[in-house]
């Protein structure tokens, strides 16, 4: 007689370790842990995570396009999700940002990371 084997998933590996983002998006991922409250390594994982992991990752892709300038290809590789998840997650921040709470939330950050922009103007391309 066999013992059941139980149905333990392994913990999911990180997609891109910070070592291969480009340093404004690793930057833009520990700021948005750092507001929203969550484990820097949990922004990475392959699998959506909570909802709260999930809302900071969207917040971090959200930063990185609006006040860095990343596009949508560059934001696809290192968060390790398409493109359509990225359109994704911007909408949701975009429909968040009718509170104006949030909004200030936001600002505050994006003004933090927009001195991070080179000064040309252009988008960032990593």
């Amino acid at each position: 007689m066999s013992l059941p084997v139980p149905l333990v998933r392994p913990p999911a590996p990180a997609v891109s370790p910070d070592a291969t983002r480009p340093p404004t998006i690793a930057i833009t991922v520990a700021l948005a842990a750092w507001d929203s409250e969550v484990e820097h390594a949990e922004l990475a994982h392959v699998r959506r995570g909570e909802a709260r992991v999930t809302d900071a990752r969207h917040l971090a892709i959200y930063l990185a396009h609006v006040a860095l300038g990343h596009d949508l290809t560059c934001l696809a590789s290192a968060f390790g999700r398409d493109r359509a998840t990225i359109r994704h997650a911007l909408r949701r921040i975009e429909d968040r940002r009718d509170d104006p709470g949030f909004d200030r939330r936001v600002a505050r950050l994006e003004a933090i990371l927009v001195l991070l922009r080179p000064s040309s103007g252009r988008a960032v391309r990593a």
